[in-house]
């Protein structure tokens, strides 16, 4: 009778049965914990610190005897510990010896104290028992780190904010390239949604970790924060755009077959993911390549706008000064590689730093322009003659003696 009812039944509740008496042959529970606390700590060279390790769950057996490993950057005493039925915490003091960015404390394997086990029966995940720690020359510099990063990161978030104001008050966005803005908003609308999935999304975030072991999830609130207000404010300048004085300016063909590209290869990429041959993650990594481009072409409609009307008027100069703070960025990923003597941000991540890299080339020609090349005194014309170029409209000032409006410059 037992062999009919097998037989009759479906497959797959008989392999998760099995599955289970395999793990509980293993000694393996899926409610047994073994977790560090403080599960990440960032010491100094030459400090010492005290990590406590807890086992969650039930020891039916014996004594059971857990062997810790660590890179050979940092010291553990003990390295063996035994937990019981009456022991389930054990302290481990934790020397940092070498500078480092990122290392662990392992479970290495355990054992049973009657002997009658075999070894490396961990009645845990071990993948799960770790504690991340990094050791770096100075606080000081790690000081440095965190306040640069928030000080770009508040510039940035309020560099939108003088175009809008300019516009409002101008009650013209004459000046301002189209192709730029629209790049912008494909960009941070791409942006965007990385960082809300890769934030919000907890089966892209099992992807993540899945991929990338141990690694945490590289993006914070602030980040959605900051990606969502970037992308409302660009969505508002657009709008500015049908509601103030225009002129004959329009966006490129250049941009209009660049745009459609990307937002092409967006929509793609949804629908192979929709289709299963993409996971989510990839889907929102290709994304992020589309930011990336935006970020490598945007800057030149502005630039090349700026040079043939001669004149950065109805453009403002409070973004790209409120951007120039992508200085910190670099800074940070220096002073950060120097305490920890991990330079592999600059060759492991080069998009990164040439991203920041070319933001501050165009920060610099855009201040030239402003300042120094196309220096106006507060008092401009608002009329412009329009000159045809292959790629867009542009408008030049009208220096006829008639005119004699008022043009408020930012």
């Amino acid at each position: 009778m037992l062999y009919n009812i097998v037989k009759k039944a479906s497959p797959l509740p008989i392999l998760a049965l099995l599955a289970l008496l395999v793990l509980n042959a293993q000694g393996v529970d899926a409610k047994n914990t073994f977790v560090g606390n403080p599960s990440e700590v960032t010491m100094t060279l030459g400090d010492q610190t005290t990590l406590e390790f807890t086992y969650t769950g039930e020891l039916l057996l014996d004594d059971l005897i857990i062997e810790f490993e660590s890179s050979s950057n940092i010291k553990l005493s003990p390295s063996t510990i035994v937990l019981s039925s009456n022991v389930t915490t054990a302290k481990l003091q934790v020397t940092a010896t070498t500078v480092s960015s990122l290392s662990f404390v392992d479970v290495k394997n355990c054992s049973w104290g009657s002997g009658n086990h075999t070894s490396d029966e961990c009645p845990f995940n071990k993948l799960e028992a770790f504690a991340r720690i990094k050791v770096v020359h100075s606080n000081v510099i790690s000081i440095l780190v965190f306040l640069s990063g928030w000080i770009y990161f508040f510039a940035w978030s309020i560099s939108f904010y003088p175009q809008i104001f300019l516009n409002w008050q101008r009650k013209s966005v004459i000046g301002l390239n189209f192709d730029f803005l629209v790049l912008n908003i494909i960009g941070f609308a791409c942006y965007t949604v990385y960082n809300v999935m890769l934030y919000f999304d907890s089966n892209v975030q099992e992807i993540y970790i899945q991929t990338h072991a141990r690694s945490l999830i590289p993006v914070l609130l602030n980040d959605v924060v900051f990606a969502v207000h970037a992308l409302v404010a660009c969505i508002v300048t657009g709008l500015q755009c049908f509601m103030y004085e225009r002129g004959t300016q329009r966006i490129s063909y250049i941009c209009r077959g660049w745009s459609s590209l990307l937002v092409a290869f967006s929509v793609v990429s949804l629908a192979v993911t929709l289709a299963n041959v993409l996971n989510w993650l990839q889907f929102i990594n290709y994304l992020s390549y589309v930011k990336m481009a935006v970020t490598l072409s945007k800057y030149f409609p502005q630039a090349i706008l700026n040079f043939k009307r001669k004149s950065t008027v109805g453009w403002s100069i409070g973004n790209v000064l409120l951007d120039f703070p992508v200085v910190l960025d670099i800074c940070q990923m220096v002073l950060q590689a120097s305490n920890t003597e991990d330079w592999s941000a600059f060759y492991g991540n080069p998009v990164k730093f040439g991203l920041g890299m070319i933001s501050m080339v165009f920060d610099v020609v855009f201040i030239i322009q402003h300042y120094g090349l196309y220096r106006h005194s507060s008092t401009e014309t608002r009329e412009y003659d329009q000159v045809e170029t292959n790629d867009a409209v542009s408008i030049t000032p009208d220096t006829s003696p008639n005119t004699s409006n008022v043009e408020i410059r930012a």
